[in-house]
């Protein structure tokens, strides 16, 4: 997993941006810079908004480097358009400090409940998260409509918690994030989101079966022994 500063976000001022992220990533890998501070890709009204755009893209999903290519992510992406917004509100979760704080309480809400950025606020101030009244508010704002994008939460201005099932490649991306760190058999499900999300391990078991049936990764289990491996990166 790629760190980040303890409490590095994007949140007080940006979204996941799901939007632009989904309109950049059929550039080339080694050109998303270009595309978007250059060629204005996203069709941004200044410079200096396509400067901006860039910076918190890439502090939310590390697009410098070969990482989109080496963790699987983009060859997932590509192959999975209806998974893409599971898979960057995952990527996003690794390196935002205050998407994960949010992470806890906005999955243990039941479906249906109403979801108010003046409830996640509160939850904040009770974390001990100081930040000024006017920047509480905006990063809870956009908070929801990062958790809205990814599908976890429905309304435009009065939202709700929907009901949302992880897909599997988003479960696969991370575990060969674990993988790639080191762990085998049953240790792969000791994700550090896993917590955060409200999955357990017969949860990330059963995701992890179905990921091999879209051919993600290789399964077997007998009995409590669990050998989970992964082929090379296809993008």
């Amino acid at each position: 997993m790629i760190p980040a500063p303890a409490e590095s976000t994007v949140h007080t001022s940006r979204t996941v941006m799901l939007a632009d992220l989904t309109q950049l990533l059929i550039v080339p890998p080694d050109a998303l810079r270009t595309a978007v501070v250059d060629q204005n890709v996203l069709g941004k009204r200044t410079p200096r908004t396509r400067v901006a755009s860039w910076k918190y893209l890439n502090t939310l999903y590390a697009l410098t480097g070969d990482d989109l290519v080496r963790s699987g992510f983009l060859s997932l992406w590509q192959a999975f358009p209806d998974a893409q917004p599971h898979l960057a509100l995952v990527r996003a979760l690794e390196r935002d400090a205050l998407l994960r704080r949010s992470a806890p309480w906005i999955t243990a809400l039941p479906e249906g409940a109403p979801v108010r950025w003046a409830d996640l606020s509160e939850e904040f101030t009770r974390q001990g998260v100081t930040y000024s009244p006017k920047t509480l508010r905006s990063a809870a704002q956009n908070l929801l409509s990062s958790w809205a994008q990814a599908g976890w939460l429905r309304g435009k201005v009065a939202k709700t918690r929907a009901s949302a099932s992880w897909h599997p490649a988003a479960i696969a991306y991370l575990l060969r994030r674990q993988y790639e760190a080191g762990a085998r058999g049953a240790a792969l499900f000791d994700l550090p989101l896993a917590p955060l999300l409200g999955l357990n391990a017969a949860q990330l078991d059963g995701l992890a079966y179905a990921a091999a049936q879209e051919r993600l990764l290789t399964y077997r289990r007998l009995a409590d022994v669990v050998e989970i491996t992964f082929g090379p990166v296809d993008a």
